[in-house]
């Protein structure tokens, strides 16, 4: 039969082993928010950097594109270049054929 010293050790023994339990409650609960609050904001930062990636990616594309191409826009500019400088020199307006009312 245990002794009353020996009973009241353990009764302040699982007093103590309950206080800490709630406190490593508390402090699961705050950490948990915290590690809520930190993940929203870097899914943010995820969703902003994978934003500039493909606005970066889509430049970069129309950028090959007017390259690869450049003989062609050259030969448009030039074309309409000379359509302006010789209806210019024939003494007529550039425009389109619409009848404005």
């Amino acid at each position: 039969m245990p002794s009353l010293v020996e009973s009241l050790g353990n009764f302040i023994s699982s007093i103590f082993h309950a206080f800490t339990a709630v406190l490593g409650s508390i402090v699961a609960v705050f950490q948990s928010i915290l590690n809520a609050f930190l993940g929203v904001i870097q899914t943010a930062f995820a969703a902003v950097g994978t934003a500039i990636s493909g606005l970066a990616q889509t430049f970069e594309g129309l950028v090959k594109f007017l390259l690869s191409n450049i003989v062609v826009i050259g030969v448009l500019v030039a074309g309409f270049a000379g359509y302006t400088y010789y209806q210019r020199s024939q003494g007529r307006a550039v425009t389109t054929n619409k009848k404005i009312s």
